[in-house]
């Protein structure tokens, strides 16, 4: 009997969100701010991809560049 590993679960906008304790739509318009991608994307992340860690970090950057921005 072989052993077969579980495949990772797959994320959406929806769950990271939830972890990250933001609305879906804000976690979407920062992804289209750190990736450039356009409106009407579709987004979803393999539980283990190492881009999830480093999302809240991204995202504080890009609230401080739009802070920044607004002040000017």
């Amino acid at each position: 009997m072989s052993e077969t590993k579980a495949e990772p679960k797959i994320l959406g906008t929806r769950e990271v969100a939830a972890k990250l304790k933001l609305d879906p739509k804000t976690l979407r318009k920062h992804l289209r701010a750190i990736r450039g991608k356009a409106t009407g994307q579709h987004y979803e992340w393999k539980e283990n991809d190492p881009f999830l860690k480093k999302l809240p970090a991204l995202i504080k950057a890009q609230e401080e560049r739009e802070s920044a921005s607004k002040k000017h």
